[in-house]
């Protein structure tokens, strides 16, 4: 199959910061389903520019992440990579190198593929391992809405 059919699912947080590892638990919740042959999933870590790897192989990617964007905790937000600067409203990105970076990297690096973001809301960010109550009881509908986006929108 093409590298440029297949869509990478980047699932970014830190473990240790309870809501802040949402987008790795979710990637650990998708390893249970059995997916599409162009679709690979993948534990991003805490991001930085190591992501650029992962990016330059594919034709889309989805990113899941925490991000802070004032909602009810576990509700979430897709943007596309284009229409993430007019969203930010702070800082994006809860990690020490913000993905709109990573993005901005891949852009002057001519290395862009069609880049998805899915943003989850967290309601606790501090040292643990487990995630909130609130993120924990919206999973399903996590996982329901990133099925979605790659099944409706990449495939």
């Amino acid at each position: 199959m093409s590298e440029h059919h297949k869509t990478k699912i980047i699932g970014i947080g830190n473990l240790l910061l309870m809501d802040e590892g949402i987008g790795i638990h979710v990637i650990n919740e998708l390893m249970k389903y059995q997916l599409p042959e162009n679709i690979e999933i993948y534990d991003g870590g805490t991001g930085g520019f190591k992501l650029l790897e992962l990016m330059r192989e594919s034709g889309r990617v989805i990113f899941i992440d925490a991000v802070d964007n004032g909602e009810k905790p576990g509700s979430v937000i897709c943007i596309r990579a284009e229409s993430v600067y007019s969203y930010r409203k702070n800082k994006y990105s809860l990690h020490d190198t913000d993905l709109l970076e990573v993005i901005k990297m891949a852009t002057l690096l001519g290395n862009l593929p069609e880049i998805k973001i899915i943003g989850i809301q967290p309601k606790t960010i501090k040292h643990g391992m487990e995630l909130s109550k609130e993120l924990r009881e919206s999973m399903p509908e996590i996982i329901k809405k990133v099925v979605n986006e790659f099944r409706d929108n990449f495939i």
